[in-house]
C-alpha cells in the first residue's frame, strides 16, 4: 500500500500543482488584475541548474491585499475538489493521496502569503523561494504519508 499511496500521492500532486496556478490566475482576474500562466527557469539553490517552472503572474503589479487574496486563495481553492474527493472516497491509499495533496496546498498557501509579507517588511528569507523547499516539503509530505501508509493485513494483526 505504501508505493500505491506514493505513486497516487505524485500523480495527484502534478494535477494539483497546475490546479493551483489556474486558481491563482483565477484570483488575479477576480481581484481586478489581468495575468497569464508562464513557464519559465526556476534556479536551484543548491546547485548551477536551472528547472522549467509553471507560475502564474499578473501583467501589473496588485496592491498588498489583492496580491496576497491571489497567494493564499490560488492553493486553498485548488484544495476544494480534493477535499471534496477524500470526502468520497472510502479506500485508504486514495484518501491518504488526497489529504497529503491537501496538506501540500495549504503549506503553498502559507509560505506564499507569508513570503509576500516579510518581502513587504524588508525580511528577505530566500530558502522560501528556492526549488529545494518548494518542491522538498511536498516531496517530505508525500513520503511521510507513505511511510505511514499500512497494508490491511498488518492493521488487523
Amino acid at each position: 500500500m505504501r508505493l500505491r499511496v506514493l505513486v497516487l500521492s505524485l500523480l495527484i500532486f502534478a494535477a494539483a500543482f497546475g490546479a493551483h496556478e489556474v486558481m491563482h490566475l483565477v484570483v488575479i482576474f477576480a481581484v481586478g488584475g489581468r495575468g497569464s500562466i508562464i513557464v519559465r527557469p526556476w534556479r536551484l539553490g543548491l546547485v548551477d541548474f536551472q528547472i522549467p517552472s509553471l507560475h502564474a503572474q499578473p501583467v501589473e503589479p496588485l496592491g498588498l491585499v489583492q496580491q496576497a487574496l491571489v497567494n493564499f486563495l490560488g492553493p486553498a481553492l485548488a484544495a476544494v475538489p480534493l477535499i471534496a474527493l477524500w470526502a468520497g472516497v472510502r479506500e485508504t491509499a486514495p484518501r491518504l493521496a488526497l489529504w497529503a495533496n491537501v496538506l501540500i496546498l495549504f503549506f503553498y498557501a502559507l509560505i506564499e502569503t507569508g513570503d509576500l509579507f516579510l518581502e513587504r517588511m524588508d525580511h528577505d528569507i530566500s530558502l522560501l523561494t528556492t526549488p529545494e523547499f518548494n518542491y522538498g516539503v511536498p516531496l517530505l509530505i508525500i513520503l511521510v504519508t507513505a511511510g505511514i501508509a499500512r497494508s490491511p493485513s498488518s492493521r488487523s494483526a
